[in-house]
């Protein structure tokens, strides 16, 4: 049993230490942040970023999923990996320069924005960067010790940046410059490694792969999109209905409840190449009873010690992010389930339908909720948190119900 999922557990632990480290070492500077800048600043950055992150899409597409099932199929063939790499990079750079000219316009034409000119570009040289960061590439060739090495160096780099670059208020811009920066190193480093060690050729594709590749990734496109807005878009409502420092109480927030969700994360980002490969229905269903203990677990934990872990995390400055954090334990539940069951098992299967449709219905659902607030007046950190776990409970419905019809579990 042990040998049969050996490289899985393997990987499994090589991504759960890359989460644990890219989450963890920010968390030991986030005290120092709300300290040194404040969180109505930080707050800032964050809706900042956020806005960004909405754009990125339009960069990713949906090539980060479709890429890494490519990969795993053709791990052994040289000369199709070529091809794969090289469509991808071509295809992000080119979605890259498009994007690019669109959030310039916006910038000039929306005064808010140019408000933001400089943290947004801070934040948009990140995008730049995770075109060449190929996570996709490591995970389909199930080989994650790399990309943990380098990322590690990265972030550490960022982490310590933080404490020798921010000393006043005033030096707050330079959160998404140093965490941008910290961005090129691991993909520098990582692509760098590619080339020289699996001698991976960038080459200009043929039509036909580039046509290919990039039709592949469109269904994933849609889910990948509601996934981003169903992320971004509290931090980006409570940035234009409240202020910087609910945006921070949100974000603090999220960022312990994405702490928690790493193993299952990484457990599912090292089962997805495996079962895409094996189609082993028997290992889905013996591993679900091992994500039912985490996520519970999980969930008790964070509800248990919610109120130190914010404390501590806020400097005191965020008491409110404890009732938020507790309320959002319940989409970790939802959540821990639903993205088990979406990737690892709906798409694993080739049933990239139901996968989509779940979370454009969630989303669907998300921004109903956020349109009857907006027109009520009836604006709330709690409320926009509420919304976000009735989007959750949708998506698991949807796949649980899918992967039920299919006879997955």
């Amino acid at each position: 049993m042990f040998g049969k999922y050996g490289l899985v557990l393997k990987n499994a632990s090589y991504l759960t230490l890359f989460e644990v480290m890219r989450m963890a070492m920010p968390f030991i500077a986030l005290p120092y942040l709300f300290r040194v800048v404040g969180e109505e600043r930080y707050g800032t950055v964050v809706f900042a970023q956020a806005i960004v992150a909405l754009f990125a899409l339009f960069i990713h597409f949906g090539l980060d999923i479709s890429a890494v099932r490519d990969v795993a199929i053709y791990r052994n063939n040289r000369e199709r990996l070529n091809q794969i790499f090289s469509a991808v990079i071509f295809i992000k750079s080119t979605l890259a320069l498009l994007v690019g000219a669109v959030l310039a316009l916006a910038i000039h034409l929306i005064p808010a924005l140019g408000g933001l000119s400089t943290l947004i570009l801070y934040a948009f040289i990140a995008c730049l960067a995770d075109i060449f960061l190929p996570v996709w590439y490591y995970q389909g060739c199930e080989n994650m010790k790399v990309l943990t090495i380098v990322r590690f160096l990265s972030i550490a780099f960022y982490t310590a940046a933080l404490f020798l670059c921010i000393h006043r208020e005033e030096d707050y811009p330079l959160i998404a410059l140093l965490q941008s920066l910290g961005l090129v190193v691991s993909a520098v480093v990582s692509c760098g490694y590619v080339f020289l060690h699996d001698r991976i050729r960038l080459r200009i594709p043929p039509t036909t792969i580039l046509v290919r590749t990039f039709r592949d990734s469109v269904p994933f496109f849609a889910s990948r999109a509601s996934l981003a807005v169903n992320t971004y878009m509290a931090k980006i409502m409570s940035g234009v209905y409240l202020s910087g420092a609910e945006v921070a109480a949100f974000d603090v927030a999220q960022k312990v409840l994405n702490g928690g969700m790493v193993p299952i994360q990484m457990l599912n980002q090292a089962l997805y190449p495996n079962i895409s490969r094996t189609r082993d229905r028997g290992m889905v269903r013996s591993l679900l009873r091992v994500v039912t203990l985490l996520v519970f677990g999980v969930a008790a934990a964070l509800f248990t010690f919610a109120d130190p872990i914010v404390r501590i995390l806020s400097h005191g400055e965020l008491t409110e992010a404890t009732a938020l954090l507790r309320m959002l334990c319940v989409q970790l539940t939802c959540s821990g389930f639903s993205v088990f069951l979406g990737t690892s098992v709906l798409v694993a299967f080739g049933h990239q339908r139901p996968f989509n449709v779940s979370v454009i219905c969630s989303t669907v659902a998300l921004l109903i909720c956020y349109s009857v607030m907006i027109t009520l007046h009836l604006n709330s950190i709690y409320l926009y948190a509420g919304a976000l776990i009735l989007a959750e409970m949708v998506v698991l419905a949807y796949r649980a119900f899918a992967a039920r019809r299919y006879w997955l579990i």
